[in-house]
């Protein structure tokens, strides 16, 4: 009975042991476009908000649509949303790499391009674009940063100022999170 708990003891401190000690240096992770994910969700959000519609038009008159009708609502969404959404995917652009240059040493790069015509459709006022622009102007392309590795998360930052990066089981993808809602994925280039 010791020597199993012994065992078992020594095999579940190798593997703790084992995945504490991955060592990143030379790792590059990369994604051309980040929003690319973000627009595919956003895709969804549109063919479940047609349904929606067509559940309100429907209650509204009290009976269901004909087809015509489902087919004028869905070019009327065809016109009108769609358009928008790819100038929206076309004029937004953020692309991240992130490089492990030592055992606690990491630098992310990030390409943003964001277009005037993208923000405008999006809704964002003239000062708000004006702000964005000065904003992307003056932010570091490239930043260092210090990094631990805790299991499969990857924590790097300073101070209070920490994010977390998720390293998948394979070691193949890193998973990230921007602006706290929107999910990512880089995949391993080197």
């Amino acid at each position: 009975m010791k020597k199993r708990i012994t065992v078992c003891l020594l095999t579940l401190l190798l593997t703790f042991g084992a995945s504490a000690q991955v060592n990143l240096t030379g790792r590059v992770y990369s994604n051309p476009n980040i929003m690319t994910g973000m627009f595919n969700d956003f895709e969804k959000k549109v063919t479940k908000e047609k349904s929606k519609a067509i559940a309100k038009a429907e209650k509204k008159k009290g009976r269901k649509l004909t087809e015509a009708e489902k087919k004028e609502l869905d070019e009327k969404i065809q016109k009108e949303v769609i358009p928008k959404l790819e100038t929206m995917r076309k004029g937004m652009v953020i692309g991240i790499t992130v490089t492990f240059k030592s055992a606690n040493e990491l630098e992310m790069k990030n390409n943003t391009k964001i277009s005037d015509e993208a923000l405008k459709v999006a809704g964002v006022s003239w000062l708000k674009r004006k702000a964005m622009r000065a904003a992307l102007a003056v932010a570091p392309k490239t930043e260092k940063s210090p990094y631990t590795v805790k299991g499969n998360l990857i924590i790097y930052g300073e101070g209070k100022d920490l994010d977390t990066l998720k390293l998948s089981d394979d070691g193949k993808k890193l998973y990230g999170e921007y602006r706290k809602k929107d999910n990512f994925e880089l995949n391993r280039t080197k």
